[in-house]
C-alpha cells in the first residue's frame, strides 16, 4: 500500500493542520490510520490515506455492503431492508426540490438508486468507479453505468440533478469534481448529497470506534458547517436539510460492534433512537444528513 501525505486543507489550503483521532479499519485491514484537522475552518480528513491507485483492495469485501447484495448477518439484513424505505426517500426528495427528469448518481454504486428514477421516466446517467459495483449496476438499469470517464460524454448545463449518497467521502479530486458538478447543472440544477455527520450523538459516543469513520474508505469527514464552506467556494446555495432517520440504527449496531467486538443489537438500537431524539430536540445533528444546493447566482 503507497500512502500519500496531505500537508495543506483540501477546502481552505491551509497548512495550520493537526492531529485529531485515530481510527481502525474495522471493515477489512485492522491497520489504523490517523484523522487530520484543520486548525483554520474545522474540515477533517484521513491523513496519511491510501493513494487512489492503492485504495481498491479496501473495498473488495462482501463486508462491504453497499457493493454487496448479500443479506447474511443481522447488519447485512438491516441494511438492505432500509434501502427499500430509503430509495423511496430519497426518490421523493429529488422530485420535490427538482423542476425536470434529467439526473446523474455520481457514485451509484450497485444502481438501485438510479434504477429506480429510470423507471419513473427519468433520464439518467450513473458513474461507479468501482468495477465490481459497476457491473452490478449495469444488471440493475437499462442504461450504461460508466466509470469517470463518462463525465465527459454529458453535455455541458444538460442536467436537472446531481445525486451523491454518501459518496464525496470517498472522493479524491474533491475540488475538481465539484467544479465539474456545476458545469454540467443547467441554470436551475440541484445538488443532492448525503453524508455522515461527525457532530452527531452516536459520533460523539463511539469516539474512535463511530463506524462511519470507515477510515480509509473515507478520505473526508464533514459536518454541516464545511460542506457548506466547501460549496458556498463553488457556488451553491444551501436550501434545505433533510435526516436520514435510519442511518442513526445501522451505525450504531456496526459501532457497538467494533467497540465491544460483539453485536449488542439491543442497546444499539436505543442509542440509535437517543441520536435521532437527540438531533430533534436540541441541533438538528442526525446521523446523516442529506444536503440540498442550487447553483447560486
Amino acid at each position: 500500500m503507497t500512502l500519500e501525505t496531505l500537508n495543506h486543507c483540501a477546502i481552505c489550503n491551509s497548512e495550520n493542520i493537526s492531529a485529531f483521532l485515530n481510527c481502525t479499519d474495522h471493515f477489512i485491514s485492522k491497520e489504523e490510520f490517523q484523522i487530520s484537522r484543520c486548525d483554520k475552518c474545522g474540515f477533517h480528513f484521513t491523513n496519511p490515506r491510501p493513494s487512489p491507485d492503492s485504495i481498491g483492495p479496501y473495498y473488495e469485501s462482501n463486508k462491504y455492503v453497499s457493493h454487496s447484495k448479500t443479506s447474511a448477518g443481522l447488519v447485512n439484513r438491516l441494511f438492505h431492508l432500509s434501502r427499500i424505505y430509503t430509495l423511496s426517500y430519497k426518490k421523493n426528495i429529488v422530485k420535490k426540490y427538482c423542476q425536470g427528469k434529467s439526473i446523474l448518481d455520481y457514485g451509484c454504486g450497485t444502481g438501485e438508486f438510479i434504477g429506480s428514477m429510470e423507471k419513473t421516466g427519468w433520464n439518467c446517467y450513473g458513474i461507479e468507479p468501482n468495477p465490481s459495483a459497476r457491473a452490478m449496476a449495469n444488471n440493475n438499469c437499462n442504461f450504461n453505468v460508466t466509470d469517470e470517464s463518462g463525465l465527459d460524454n454529458i453535455p455541458e448545463s444538460s442536467l436537472d440533478a446531481i445525486s451523491l449518497w454518501h459518496v464525496l467521502e470517498h472522493v479524491y479530486p474533491l475540488q475538481e469534481r465539484i467544479m465539474t458538478f456545476r458545469k454540467l447543472l443547467n441554470e436551475k440544477g440541484m445538488l443532492f448529497v448525503a453524508l455522515p455527520n461527525m457532530m452527531s450523538y452516536d459520533a460523539k459516543r463511539y469516539g474512535r470506534y463511530w463506524a462511519a469513520w470507515d477510515v480509509p474508505r473515507h478520505i473526508h469527514h464533514f459536518n454541516p458547517a464545511s460542506i457548506q464552506l466547501l460549496m458556498n467556494d463553488h457556488g451553491f446555495e444551501l436550501i434545505k436539510i433533510k435526516p436520514m432517520l435510519l442511518d442513526a440504527f445501522y451505525i450504531s449496531m456496526l459501532s457497538e460492534k467494533y467497540k465491544n467486538q460483539r453485536s449488542k443489537n439491543l442497546i444499539a438500537a436505543y442509542f440509535g433512537i437517543r441520536s435521532n431524539i437527540e438531533a430533534f430536540f436540541k441541533d438538528r445533528n442526525y446521523s446523516s444528513l442529506i444536503y440540498i444546493f442550487k447553483k447560486s447566482d
